[in-house]
């Protein structure tokens, strides 16, 4: 028998590869881009120590022999220094005139010349951490100077230039990321109003006509001495009027739905009433154990949208027991998060569990792990408790042949808490 693919088999898969893909080419870029502007770093600072020695060399030169070729190498070496260099006596102490033995160290004219000697030795300390002072003897080697230098503003910036650039490439790239996401959202939104409103377009015509024949049917045949064609009537009556608020829950998908305070409980034992005669059973034996909290908090909620989150989690639930006998808990609790208070829901069976790849894809739309399916159940309940209900709803705990629990917390109205009558 062939087998059929689900979003579970191929989606995880190809973005794994993909974000791995393009991690490791970004991996490759940046590592060929740092390398390239180190070893361009460290080129212009061999120069500039290459270029500190022989202006060394010149002034040894100079003091031994006091030439005037000495003197013409000094005058033209000088200007094609550009970072900053003071010369010392040999205790390390700058020598005066200031100005005339620095270079490319700009001092406060105004200040006095105890200030400037201040200053020019904390530029000699952070010289020295970051590079041994060349040395300057006299014919009997003596040392008679020191030179201090540092890298000029060149290399300083070429050894952030990299981590800049990156920072602003992220950024953009994150931006764009960002975009793309929320246009990718709104594309979904936009793809589920329309396949909602269309259902609920198609379903309007049937539903009309299918409660015109239940009212024909009662005409027709009227009720007997056997009432079991009664409550069979009564029974479809039921569900077609399912499938009209049905398309009244599609209808509402796109539009602001109007929330109004409710009681939970008195929701969800409605649904659990509803759904209990129409589990799937399959030769299995499934129940739903609920035991009502004496004490609620009322919630601003749409009371169609809702009970339509509880019917999927509990179809769903239902759907994930494979064994014999299977059991869905179903309670409520409070809830505190950043000083505001919650209704908790859980939702929780005796399942097959999630996997940690489809728990992270749970509520992706499009996401299922059944052969037949649209995997938007869990989609549509998340975005009709957070994006309508500004709730939250998560897996609370899955594990491979251990059930999964499902958790809903819906905001309560600042209301003081009453017993449930």
């Amino acid at each position: 028998m062939k087998r059929s693919y689900t979003l579970t088999d191929i989606v995880p898969w190809k973005r794994w590869t993909i974000s791995v893909a393009f991690g490791v080419v970004a991996a490759v870029i940046i590592a060929g881009s740092l390398y390239y502007t180190q070893q361009l770093v460290h080129s212009l600072v061999i120069r500039e120590q290459r270029l500190v020695r022989f202006y060394a060399d010149i002034l040894q030169s100079f003091a031994s022999a006091n030439s005037i070729e000495s003197l013409f190498l000094l005058d033209r070496v000088t200007p094609t220094i550009d970072f900053p260099c003071i010369i010392t006596d040999s205790t390390g102490t700058p020598l005066e005139p200031y100005d005339q033995f620095t270079l490319n160290i700009s001092l406060d004219k105004r200040d006095s010349p105890q200030r400037q000697r201040q200053a020019l030795q904390r530029l000699i300390n952070e010289m020295a951490a970051e590079y041994t002072p060349i040395e300057v003897r006299d014919p009997n080697g003596n040392i008679v100077n020191y030179i201090y230098f540092t890298n000029s503003w060149v290399v300083k910036r070429l050894r952030v230039l990299p981590y800049a650039e990156f920072a602003i490439v992220a950024l953009f790239i994150a931006a764009g990321y960002g975009a793309l996401m929320m246009q990718r959202r709104r594309d979904e939104s936009l793809i589920w109003v329309g396949m909602a409103k269309e259902t609920a377009h198609q379903l309007g015509t049937p539903i009309s006509s299918l409660l015109g024949w239940l009212e024909l049917l009662r005409e027709y045949f009227p009720r007997g001495p056997n009432h079991k064609f009664e409550e069979i009537l009564n029974e479809l009556h039921r569900d077609v009027e399912r499938l009209r608020s049905i398309a009244e829950r599609f209808s509402a998908i796109g539009s602001a739905p109007r929330l109004t305070t409710a009681n939970l409980a008195a929701i969800i034992e409605h649904v659990i009433e509803y759904m209990r005669p129409r589990l799937p059973r399959h030769g299995r034996t499934l129940t739903i154990q609920w035991q009502p909290p004496s004490n609620f908090y009322p919630v601003m909620v749409n009371e169609e949208l809702i009970a339509w989150v509880f019917e999927n989690l509990i179809k769903n639930a239902a759907e994930a027991i494979e064994e014999q006998h299977g059991t869905i808990t179903i309670a409520t609790s409070e809830t505190k998060r950043r000083a505001n208070s919650y209704v908790r829901v859980t939702v929780r069976d005796t399942g097959k569990g999630m996997t940690p790849t489809v728990r992270r894809y749970a509520f992706t739309a499009g996401f299922t792990t059944k052969e037949r399916g649209w995997g938007l159940g869990l989609a549509l309940a998340k975005r009709i408790v957070e994006h309508y209900h500004h709730g939250r709803i998560y897996v609370l705990h899955s594990e491979p042949g251990r059930g999964t629990t499902i958790a809903v917390e819906l905001p309560c109205v600042k209301e003081a808490p009453h017993s449930q009558q």
